[in-house]
């Protein structure tokens, strides 16, 4: 009797433990909250690329650099007040009955630019443009972003549509090869038809291997796109016939461009910017003039208690430096030319861009309903030539021939739909506009540093 205590004891015993790790390692199995991962759509993934995106960060960080040396310039401007402690032992004899051998001195000086010869205005204005400047460039980065994160999705998204149509050729070719060993065994088909068939599933089989591959580079393209690591469970899967394809916009693209693409604003910035910074050198050939005021206090010991103050006027001007000034001066001028001549050729680089984005959507759209009539009737002539070759009214190479057919169609079908995704996101790119402003057709505020000037 005492045996069977102890095993119902241990039973119980053993039972709680068990019940004290479920609970504690997963309160899941007693209705806890479920834990998903998080799943990202298009508009996700660009937003998490704006905050992970090393490329992104950097040209923030460049702005800030911009802004911090337009504030320098500014302060340039303004009065400087600064404060000095000193001490000071003369030697020999012939001291003035005002001094001491041992001085201490406490002082205030205040300083500040009354005429620079517009160098300092100049400075300034350059300091702004090329904060300017640079702003563009963060926007064209962000721009450049956003259009790495779309073609990457849409790259997965046509992986994933390669790999379902192997799978389907694969799964054809497996049906195929059983209806072929069973006409063989019936003795209606000899062996060699069985082995081209076989042949043809090896074949598949291979295709099946490189598309997963293919998701799989696609996925590793998308995370250095974004910036942060993914899992296919996290970027929803569609089909090409899930989104509508998109339209061609009824606008002039090249004349937007002109006026959106934020190179073309860093460009006259800078340009601007150089013809400025001339200026700035040729107010160093002009009489500078300044103004500086000084209270301090004096006396033979640490802590001193004369004082005394003065105000001076000082005006400088330099007449001789052998031609750096003027140097300076052409320096800055011919850069501002060297932009004016860079701004042409983009110009004519925006030219090519937009066009070709342009014709590559046109050419996809067609594609698009040119490869959708083609898979239905390369359905059509694979039923048909597998229903003639279960009732032996046809051949092997006729149902190989019209599978074939049928796995470029599908594959032409889903490189035109994402080909034309491509192209209308290169499209939005060459524009230099957001994609959020171009759908909806608020290109207004779609570049807050188009100018009239960079036209």
């Amino acid at each position: 009797m005492s045996n069977i205590i102890k095993r119902r004891l241990l039973f119980m015993l053993a039972f709680c433990c068990l019940v004290f790790l479920v609970l504690v390692m997963d309160k899941n199995a007693w209705g806890g909250e479920v834990q998903t991962e998080t799943k990202y759509n298009l508009v996700d993934l660009i937003v998490a690329a704006e905050e992970h995106n090393p490329l992104l960060r950097a040209a923030q960080e460049q702005a800030n650099q911009a802004r911090a040396l337009e504030l320098q310039s500014a302060s340039q401007l303004a009065p400087k007040l600064d404060s000095s402690l000193s001490y000071l032992h003369e030697y020999g004899g012939g001291l003035r009955e005002t001094k001491f051998r041992d001085t201490y001195k406490a002082a205030l000086t205040l300083t500040h630019t009354l005429y620079s010869g517009d160098g300092l205005e100049a400075s300034l204005r350059a300091a702004t443009l090329n904060r300017q400047a640079v702003e563009a460039d963060l926007l064209r980065t962000r721009q450049m972003v956003r259009n790495d994160v779309r073609k990457s999705y849409y790259d997965l998204q046509r992986a994933r549509a390669q790999l379902r149509v192997a799978q389907e050729s694969y799964d054809l070719a497996l049906e195929h090869l059983k209806q072929a060993e069973s006409l063989y065994k019936q003795g209606i088909v000899a062996l060699n038809e069985v082995l081209r068939t076989k042949v043809d599933v090896s074949t598949a089989e291979l295709n099946l291997i490189q598309a997963q591959n293919g998701t799989r580079v696609a996925l590793s393209a998308l995370e250095k796109a974004v910036g942060i690591t993914l899992s296919f469970p996290q970027v929803p899967e569609i089909t090409p016939e899930e989104e509508a394809c998109p339209p061609l916009p009824q606008i002039d693209p090249y004349a937007m461009a002109l006026q959106y693409r934020p190179e073309l604003v860093s460009l006259d910035d800078s340009r601007k910017a150089a013809e400025e910074l001339a200026k700035a050198a040729a107010g160093q050939a002009r009489p500078n003039v300044y103004l500086q005021g000084e209270v301090f206090y004096y006396e033979d010991e640490f802590f001193p208690n004369e004082d005394d103050w003065n105000v001076s006027i000082i005006a400088s001007w330099r007449l001789y430096d052998r031609g750096e000034v003027k140097n300076k001066i052409e320096e800055n001028r011919a850069m501002a030319r060297e932009l004016l001549a860079m701004i042409d050729d983009l110009r004519n680089q925006i030219r090519l861009e937009v066009s070709t984005a342009w014709q590559n959507m046109e050419s996809a759209l067609q594609r698009v309903r040119v490869a959708d009539d083609q898979v239905r009737t390369a359905e059509e002539d694979y039923r048909m030539a597998l229903k003639r070759y279960v009732e032996q009214v046809g051949t092997n190479i006729d149902v190989l021939d019209s599978r074939t057919a049928l796995t470029d169609a599908n594959t032409s079908f889903v490189n035109a739909i994402y080909d034309a995704y491509s192209a209308y996101s290169d499209l939005i790119y060459a524009i230099g506009v957001m994609e959020e402003d171009f759908t909806t057709g608020d290109l207004g505020n779609g570049n807050e540093n188009s100018k009239e000037g960079t036209e």
